[in-house]
This record gives C-alpha cells, structure tokens and sequence, in this order.
C-alpha cells in the first residue's frame, strides 16, 4: 500500500511567474483584466493573439476611488463588470522555459482577505461557506481530500487491502478554489508562453451555522463591542422604568401605576408599542414569547373601587396579596383579547394616539392628551419595582435572540467594503508526477494579484450607465392594454374599482374585515407598458423634488444632457 503526500518532488520543478505581458511600471504578481461586456473570454484571448494586453491595464488607476487608500476597486457583475485573473507556469530551470500543459493535473486560485486579524481564507464544509477564517491551508492542497492521496490514484482515504474501493467523495470540504485554464500562447518574439487564466467571481455569501446540539450563542456571533452598543441602544429605547431612556430614574407613583383608569403614562405607552407592533406579544401561537407571556401573565389590572386602601403609596411586593379582591384580569389576558379581535383596536389605538414628530427629530411618544386604552377603561396596572427590572432584562434577551435568529436566516455577503477588506489573489497549481500521483505548487509573494477591494452594490462611483428607452407620448394611445396582466381577487377588485378622483381616498374603500368574502370569479387586469414606464418616471420625478427640499441632492440625482441620434451603419 504506496501512500504519499501530494508534495512528491517533481522532475520538472516548475514555478507560477506574473504573466509576460505585465507592463513595466505596474504592479507585478497575477494580472487583472477587467471587461464591460459578457463576452470577456473571447476578447481576453483575442487580446492575448495581438498582443495587445499590456495596454489594457490602465483600469486600475481609473478606479481606485476607495475612501480608504489607492488600491483598486473591483466592481460586481450587476455594474455589468467583469474580470480575469492571469499568470503563467514555467519550468524553474535556466530560461524559464513554459512548462507542457499536459502536465497540469489541474490549476486554479484561492482569494485571500488581508484583514487587520490576518490573512483570512473562505472555507467551505460539505459545499456551505464558513465564512472567512485565519488561513490553514499554508503549503498544502486547499482540498482536504486531496492532502493524503495515494500515488496510483486520488483516494480520500487509506483502505485496507482487499476492501471495496470507497465512492469518491461528493461535497467539497476545504479552502475555496476558483478554476484556472492552460492556454499555449506564441509572443511576438516567437518565445511560447502557458499562460493560465480565469474567471474571477466577487459574488457569494454565506449563513452563519449552527453548530451540531447547541444554539448560536450571541457571543459567538457579534463582537463584544458591538453587543455593548446594542444593549445601550435597547436600553435607550424606553423610558424609565421600563428603560433607561433620558429623564429620572427616581421610582415614582406613576412607575408603580403605569395605566390609571385607562389612560396609560408615556412610558407603558412606548412599551406597547414595543411588545405590539415588534412582538405581536398576545397573538397565539409566538412561542419565542413565552418569558414575556408568562411576565405579562403575573402583572394585573385592579379595580380600585374595590378596595379603598390600593394606591401606589403601598402597594410593593410584599402587599399585593392584600389586593386580591380588586384584582380582574393579567395584562396578557388583555393582549390576547385585543389581538383576537379582528378590527385590532390597540394596534390602532397605538397609531393614533402618538405625537408627530418635529423637524429637529423630537416629539413623538404620546400625544398630551391621549385617551383611554380600549377594554381598559375603569381599570388601573400596578407593577412593582422588582416587576420592571425584570422586564427590563427579559427585553434584552427578547431582542438578542431575535438579533441572533436573524443571523441564522440573513446570508451575509462574502466581501465587505470595511478599511480592513483588502484581498488578495493567490494562484496553484497541481502538476502530474511520474509515479501518478499529484504534487502542488503555489505561487510566491511576488506572483499574488495586487491587494484590492471589492465595490458595494451601490457605490455611486462603482454604477455604469444603464439605458432605458422611455416611451413616446404618442404610444400612451397606442394599441390594447395587454403589456402587464395581474389575476385579481374579487374584493381586491372592488377596492380598486372604487377608487374616484373627485371624491379622493378615504376610509370608506377599506373593506370591513367582519365581512364574509365575496364569492365570485376573479378578474384579469392588464395595464399598459409605456403608460406603467411613463407613470413611474413622473412619481419618481415627484418625489425626488419633493425630498429635495430635505436633501439638496438634485445635482447628484439628474443629469440631463442632449444626446445625438447613433449613426447605425
């Protein structure tokens, strides 16, 4: 049983060297070759025939717009950019002669991410990402079943004699390598070249996995920093005592009766909307609500009438027995009876009672006058200092958990626009020894890409021109209504159709959800393209001028400029 490291010494060492054609003065390592067009391969190869490659890598000056530093940003395919990496393999023997590419097993390159914690690598398990993480791989193969290998055949594992030959294994787990193709290539001095090139993806993303028996630990998943500004800014959203929102923090008789027969104090108002409208606390079947139900569940309404010695000067813990036969109903009763109704009184209550907003951000929160909570009206909430500490920390953990199962869900992008997302390009190759097996052979210092960054989806610096042709006023009259059709339900449709200009939107077109719904066919609505494209345009138009009286960004919104007619040969 011959079993080998794929680090066999070959008979021909050979070495990866930036490609011939790298223009004096620029840059060394691998090259970038950037192309505006879909067919980029084909233009690369043609550029490569004419020589003519060396003249195309003045791109990197012309887009190094990073806020950061001078390195170059790439930009992503959806700014209709695209880009190849290229390098060359020769024999390291006198001359640098270009090695056969029949003897390349396989060839590709690995992105490197030069972050302030080091050289980063993207891992995959099974074919999911792992995200970016401190570089293992060093000098050996990026495929973790490709490191121990047997010399008469790639093998994932060592099998005993005479045993079945395993299947070959189906998922990747490893370093992330992206493909590199051998092409013979001629220079104009008659010299032959191999040259390896590729398509570099800058796309990706990746969800943080849970590990096998346990849950994602907050911890593990933001940085402690970061958990600081979220805890302050949680504790910044609610006033005292429910919070830590500016203002005293002095236990008053308003902390201990937060709803006084009906009318709520500005800080439970801002709770409810808290467990109302981010929570849905009350509505059935919220199971990552059950701490909050069961806080809710301990809190009561009394009925002071009832017993003449409640009030807020002594009701505490230790007295609240004493009020048993003035107590109605828990706060998580009320909840539950508001959203089982279907009109959601407290949902709209909550929106009609809040303060607008002043110009400078201040205001909001209940308005001066507000008026009693619905079903609550001859009712008081007691609670107790002990009761708002608690609440307090059971909303921490409420809103981290739900930080923390977003994480779960979001894939979060493979490259990052921070001062420390620099990458690097890292090019390999596996060459065919004489025994069969592999050995492979990574690029030195000096053959990596030159260090970049990645653009964001919408960097303004990073957009190309998109055209779109807008219709003529003389198509809005044009033809039948047949460009966008939408099946419409019958009571949707009612809606639409009650809409008047004269009498405006109101109240009255929103159906009444007690309603039984309406039996009957559906209906067939299309609308006509030029006129959708040219109502766009105009909203858009509208709300750009109106915002600008906010933003003063018309200069950076609109250029408009007379454009000639292309000459079509």
């Amino acid at each position: 049983m011959n079993i080998a490291l794929n680090s066999i010494a070959h008979s021909h060492p050979a070495r990866l060297l930036p490609p011939y054609f790298t223009p004096g003065g620029k840059p060394g390592g691998a090259q970038l070759h950037r192309y505006f067009e879909p067919e980029f391969i084909n233009r690369f190869e043609q550029a490569l025939q004419r020589h003519e490659l060396a003249s195309l890598a003045d791109w990197q000056q012309e887009d190094a717009f990073s806020g950061f530093d001078n390195k170059p940003v790439l930009r992503l395919p959806m700014h209709k950019s695209f880009y190849l990496v290229s390098c060359e393999l020769v024999c390291d023997r006198p001359g640098k002669p270009a090695l056969d590419p029949a003897q390349i097993s396989s060839a590709g390159f690995v992105i490197r991410r030069q972050g302030t914690a080091g050289e980063q690598s993207w891992m995959l398990e099974d074919d999911q990402a792992l995200g970016w993480q401190s570089t293992p791989t060093g000098p050996r193969d990026p495929d973790l079943n490709r490191r121990l290998c047997q010399v008469q055949g790639m093998r994932p594992k060592v099998r005993l004699r005479g045993a079945p030959t395993p299947p070959p294994a189906t998922t990747y787990t490893g370093e992330q390598t992206h493909p590199l193709h051998a092409i013979k290539h001629v220079d104009a001095e008659g010299k032959y070249h191999t040259i390896l090139y590729g398509y570099l993806p800058l796309g990706g993303s990746y969800v943080v996995r849970q590990p096998v028996g346990k849950s994602i630990s907050a911890a593990d998943t933001f940085s402690a920093e970061s958990l600081g500004h979220f805890n302050n800014a949680l504790a910044a959203q609610l006033l005292w005592p429910f919070g830590f929102k500016s203002g005293s923090q002095a236990w008053t008789a308003a902390c201990t009766r937060p709803i006084n027969q009906g009318y709520p104090s500005a800080g439970l108002f801002e709770l409810l909307k808290v467990l109302v409208n981010r929570y849905h606390l009350g509505a059935p079947k919220r199971p990552d609500n059950a701490a909050l139900e069961a806080w809710a569940g301990r809190q009561y309404f009394y009925q002071e009438a009832l017993n003449p010695h409640l009030n807020p000067a002594v009701f505490n813990d230790y007295s609240r027995a004493s009020f048993l036969n003035a107590r109605r109903f828990s706060l998580l009763v009320w909840l539950r009876q508001m959203f089982a109704n279907t009109n959601a009184p407290l949902v709209s209550y909550l929106a009609s009672q809040e303060a607008p907003l002043n110009r400078d951000g201040s205001g909001g929160g209940l308005k001066a006058s507000p008026t009693r909570l619905p079903g609550v009206s001859d009712y008081a909430l007691y609670i107790t200092p002990a009761d708002a500490q608690e609440l307090r920390a059971l909303l921490n953990q409420r809103a981290l958990a739900m930080a923390t199962g977003k994480v779960k869900e979001i894939p979060l992008p493979k490259f990052g626009q921070a001062r420390e997302d620099v990458y690097e390009i890292v090019p390999f190759v596996r060459l065919r020894t004489a025994c069969g097996g592999e050995e492979i052979v990574w690029g030195a210092t000096q053959v990596r890409s030159q260090p970049f960054r990645v653009a964001a989806p919408f960097d303004p610096n990073a957009s190309r021109p998109s055209l779109i042709q807008m219709p003529s006023l003389a198509d809005l009259r044009k033809g039948m209504a047949q460009g966008v059709s939408m099946i419409t339900p019958s009571d949707t449709f009612s809606l639409l159709n009650a809409l008047n200009l004269k009498k405006g939107v109101s109240e009255d077109l929103v159906p009444n959800p007690n309603n039984a719904p309406q039996l009957g066919i559906q209906w067939i609505c299309s609308f006509s393209l030029p006129v959708i494209t040219l109502v766009a345009m105009i909203l858009l138009m509208i709300m750009i001028s109106l915002l600008n009286i906010i933003f003063f960004w018309l200069p950076w919104v609109r250029i408009c400029l007379p454009f000639p007619s292309i000459k079509k040969e």
